[in-house]
């Protein structure tokens, strides 16, 4: 063999080995860029065993990974179910009053899903159990708004009840840590209670009651019995809770000398707790 035989013989030879690498460095690469999709697809068999931590960590791999190979389809996706796993995680340690470490998993699955209503509303409900009402009623609102954007009217409901079962346990307070000498101020600390509820949400039938309440203590009789008519048309419980609603209407009505009227509101009061009272008013007036 002569010389430059041997030189073309050896560059042949370097030339298939580097081919040769380089198809296996583009095989090694095409393996690597799939990984994230077998991290998903082993996160996705941990959910389904309920391991939820395990399950946890993978779709976080594969979302990181995903992001990176540009893959938004499964990214989206592994966010997503991160988001609802954060949610049980937190729910787990909310029911052992680990606040904190429930407040973390809420978080983190705003941040991974942001469409996610359920973890605004446990986020919002653990601010609550920790005595912090203003950052709570914050959260409710919050959240609020994403279950209205995302159609999920049962969270947004919960979270508008949520608010509004607050301030109306605050306006009833206000008015009962007195008795039957309910004063002006009392009242008017309902009111204000009442009022701050309605930034957040419309009322309902007890927000009525409360303010007609208030507002007969206050004088303004003629006010009360249209707050009343206004709790009456919303209320949609039992007729003995309905009484309480009739008795107020009642009372306010005598105030302002309708006899007819507070005799017939007073009849309809004439249930429950109310009863008694209802009928001593009723017999008062007819002998007026």
């Amino acid at each position: 063999m002569t010389v430059f035989s041997s030189m073309r013989t050896a560059i042949t030879m370097t030339l298939c080995l580097t081919f040769m690498v380089v198809l296996s460095n583009k095989s090694a690469t095409a393996q690597d860029s799939q990984a994230y999709k077998e991290t998903f697809n082993e996160a996705r068999e941990a959910a389904l065993a309920k391991d939820f931590p395990t399950a946890l960590t993978k779709y976080t791999d594969a979302a990181a990974a995903a992001n990176v190979e540009g893959d938004d389809v499964v990214e989206r996706q592994a966010r997503k179910t991160i988001a609802s796993l954060e949610y049980i995680l937190g729910r787990r340690f909310l029911k052992t009053d680990d606040f904190d470490t429930a407040l973390a998993h809420f978080d983190n699955g705003i941040s991974n899903y942001p469409s996610y209503a359920k973890n605004y509303l446990a986020r919002a409900s653990t601010l609550k159990k920790m005595d912090r009402m203003d950052d709570a009623i914050t959260g409710f609102a919050q959240t609020m708004d994403v279950a209205t954007a995302g159609s999920d009217t049962k969270v947004a409901r919960q979270a508008e009840d949520a608010i509004r079962g607050h301030y109306i346990f605050l306006a009833s307070t206000a008015l009962s840590r007195n008795g039957a000498r309910t004063s002006t101020t009392d009242a008017n600390e309902a009111m204000d209670y009442i009022i701050t509820m309605l930034q957040y949400v419309d009322p309902d039938a007890d927000a009525f009651y409360y303010t007609a309440v208030s507002q007969k203590v206050k004088g303004q009789s003629m006010e009360a019995v249209m707050s009343a008519d206004e709790a009456l048309a919303l209320h949609t419980g039992s007729r003995t809770d309905k009484a309480k609603i009739y008795f107020v209407k009642g009372e306010a009505l005598m105030n302002v000398g309708d006899v007819a009227g507070a005799k017939e509101a007073f009849r309809n009061a004439a249930f429950g707790n109310y009863k008694n009272s209802a009928e001593h008013f009723i017999e008062t007036l007819g002998s007026n």
